[in-house]
């Protein structure tokens, strides 16, 4: 199998990022893969950065000419904004070549990917209306805003890029419902879960303290999860991660007497995996609906219960026993869950179990790499044999 794979790498390296290298790792194990790899953080200046993410047939030429070159089976597109933009569906279309996209976000219906703004979910541009984006500062500029409403209203209805697309693979539960809630053919739709390099060989003993992994910023829920540390006394708990709210977020941790949670910032990938795999528990707080955040995925695979708020994917992914639901947004609730876990030991372990034994079964190198080639497969067959897709 020849496996062509896209994306575009964001300015701030996260988990989705560190996904696609591991899937290119997997599969070029066993196939022959190359990348089409762009950069945001090397973009050129914001106008034609928008051009380029609206349309660029240099930037198409450039995909049809390493599609001639590579002669791919299938081609597997993560992120396309804003480097690549339409570029990878316009060049597969053009050459015939089976498009697989994995839906890591919200952005096929919304701008900022999120379906989060000031401060709450939001739905406004699910059909369209894309306009919502500057009225409502869903970016930091009203130039950014109107680059993405302007990009992915013209991709939409105008390019209908999704029709390019042979199949869409959804990495959670609820990100496959959202998709045929938007009107998406069953048929063209996949659920296939991200993956964890290594799943440990069994859950090891239980550590001393919480931790959160990831961006701080609004939708992350880290006020929330601050004032319920309060509440649960003040037990050992790291933050790891860097965002605009870093500081606000240490200010308020002072406020609140947290003298035993400490910020430890943005750490490279190893280490961030061994505090998980060192901790009692993880929390994601989250506000906005996650689809299958990594270290959520990570924690599960380490025989570590995670704390998850109730919405999008994430009560999900205990719903085997693996962690604890809690209301998004409210202190106690958490605050309750914290307390359950730092009181007792024995529960810790009993759930970090269940995580274990779901990620064993679920989120393995093997059984991502098989569920990938079976649809792989499936779409090349259908190209030889002249299908619809």
């Amino acid at each position: 199998m020849r496996v062509l794979i896209a994306h575009s790498f964001y300015r701030v390296p996260g988990g989705e990022d560190r996904y696609v290298r591991q899937q290119f790792e997997l599969l070029s194990g066993h196939h022959d893969v190359e990348m089409v790899e762009r950069h945001n953080d090397a973009l050129e200046p914001e106008l034609s950065t928008a051009v380029r993410m609206a349309f660029s047939p240099a930037a198409i030429q450039e995909i049809e000419d390493q599609i001639d070159a590579f002669r791919p089976d299938v081609i597997h597109l993560h992120n396309p904004y804003p480097s690549l933009g339409p570029a990878v569906h316009v060049a597969a279309a053009r050459r015939g070549v089976p498009l697989v996209q994995t839906v890591h976000n919200l952005r096929l219906r919304c701008p900022n990917g999120l379906m989060f703004t000031e401060g709450r979910s939001c739905r406004r541009c699910e059909r369209g209306n894309y306009a919502n984006a500057a009225v409502h500062r869903c970016f930091p500029s009203r130039r950014q805003a109107g680059a993405y409403a302007g990009a992915l209203w013209l991709h939409r209805f105008l390019l209908k890029l999704e029709r390019n697309v042979a199949a869409f693979v959804a990495p959670s539960v609820f990100m496959a419902a959202r998709l045929r809630e938007w009107g998406f053919p069953e048929a063209r739709i996949s659920t296939i879960r991200n993956f964890v390099p290594s799943v440990a060989a069994a859950p090891s003993n239980v550590g001393d303290f919480g931790v959160y992994v990831g961006r701080l910023s609004g939708e992350k829920g880290l006020p929330v999860l601050l004032e319920a540390l309060a509440l649960a006394g003040d037990p050992p708990f790291r933050i790891i991660g860097d965002g605009p709210l870093l500081e606000d977020l240490k200010t308020a941790g002072a406020r609140l007497g947290l003298r035993r949670t400490e910020f430890v910032g943005r750490v490279e990938a190893p280490d961030a995996h061994r505090a998980v795999a060192g901790c009692r528990f993880l929390v994601m707080p989250s506000l906005c609906e996650e689809n299958a955040p990594l270290a959520a995925l990570e924690a599960l695979a380490a025989g570590r219960p995670v704390l998850v708020s109730g919405r999008g994917g994430l009560p999900e992914l205990v719903e085997s026993g693996g962690g604890l639901v809690f209301d998004p947004g409210d202190a106690s609730s958490l605050s309750e869950n914290i307390q359950a876990l730092v009181l007792d030991r024995n529960l810790c372990q009993r759930l970090g179990d269940r995580a274990w034994g779901f990620a064993a079964a679920e989120l393995g190198r093997d059984r991502h790499l098989e569920r990938l080639l079976e649809l792989y497969g499936a779409l090349r067959w259908e190209s030889h044999s002249g299908g619809s897709g």
